[in-house]
This record gives C-alpha cells, sequence and structure tokens, in this order.
C-alpha cells in the first residue's frame, strides 16, 4: 500500500475521532439543559419531509425521505413555541418531554425524543475510528 493509503486511514481516524468528541460535547450541553432548563410537554403539531435524490442510483423511499418532527408547547410565560426535532421520525400527535432555556426556547432546547442521536454519533465515529486503524495498520505493513 502506498503513502495516500497512510493518509487517507489517518484521515479517517481524526474524523472518527471528532465526531466521538462532538457527540460528546452535544450530549453535554443536553445533560445541562435537562439540569437547568425549564421542562414542558411538547406534542409534534406536523412534520416536514426531506428527501435526497441521488443522481448516482433510484430513488428509496425508505432510504432517501426523512420525516422531521415540529414540536409545540407552551412556554412557562406562557407564550407557544415551536422547535424542529433533531432526529427523524416522529409522528402526528407524539408527546414528549422538551427542557428548554427560557432565555431563548427555540433554539437552547433538548428533545426526549432525540436521546439516542449521542449513542449514533458515538457509535458512528468509533467505526470510523476503528476501521481507519485498521486501515493504518494494514498500510504500515
Amino acid at each position: 500500500m502506498d503513502k495516500s493509503d497512510r493518509i487517507f486511514s489517518f484521515l479517517a481516524i481524526i474524523a472518527g475521532l471528532a465526531v466521538i468528541v462532538l457527540s460528546i460535547n452535544s450530549n453535554s450541553r443536553d445533560n445541562h439543559l435537562r439540569k437547568t432548563g425549564e421542562k414542558a410537554i411538547a406534542s409534534v403539531v406536523r412534520t416536514t419531509v426531506t428527501i435526497n435524490n441521488p443522481k448516482s442510483r433510484t430513488y428509496n423511499s425508505f432510504k432517501d425521505k426523512s420525516v422531521w418532527g415540529v414540536y409545540q408547547f407552551k412556554g412557562r410565560n406562557g407564550q407557544i413555541y415551536e422547535v424542529q426535532g433533531k432526529t427523524s421520525g416522529a409522528h402526528l400527535g407524539e408527546k414528549t418531554i422538551i427542557y428548554y432555556d427560557p432565555i431563548n426556547p427555540e433554539q437552547d432546547f433538548y428533545l426526549d425524543s432525540d436521546a439516542y442521536g449521542f449513542f449514533l454519533g458515538i457509535g458512528i465515529g468509533l467505526d470510523i475510528t476503528v476501521l481507519g486503524a485498521i486501515f493504518f495498520i494494514r498500510s504500515s505493513r
């Protein structure tokens, strides 16, 4: 294997570690909101759909379509707010607990239904890091 394989493998390790660090940082922020933020019940009032239509292959509605929930909740001040979930798969009427910063509730929030995003990020980061390490070791021989 040549030098470019080693460089690519090393970059994969760095990218995997970056994904892990970003996931941990995001989880730390979410934990802070759970401890210090206001708590309310949020309901999905509508959904938005994103479609990724790749030109290199046939459209697959299971892989290329994501449904994002728009959650509505009543703040401590009585005002109604709407936020979009950070993970897809929401259904109309679905309820979840939301923790939010009363100073900026539409930007600083955490939905309990988004909790698996942390584990997904860690898993993807570990996969990329391990594969990069395997290829790096193989290219060193």
